[in-house]
């Protein structure tokens, strides 16, 4: 095989390399973004939970003064 020959043949595996590497980033930052939105659902609902949390806990103190 000549040195032309095994340049094309690097050439041509190095780009299928990186059409992987470029689905395999894509997949990454989609599944990221998904990370993200799954997170900001969770701090909502944890901040809900604490307010719910919260007046549960002052009713019981001015039930308990009564």
């Amino acid at each position: 095989m000549s040195e032309r020959e095994q340049f094309q043949r690097l050439a041509r595996r190095l780009s299928g390399e990186k059409v992987r590497l470029q689905r395999e980033l894509c997949r990454a930052e989609r599944e990221c973004r998904q990370l993200r939105c799954a997170n900001a659902n969770l701090l909502v609902e944890r901040d809900a939970a604490d307010v719910l949390l919260g007046e549960a806990m002052d009713r019981l103190l001015e039930e308990s003064r009564r």
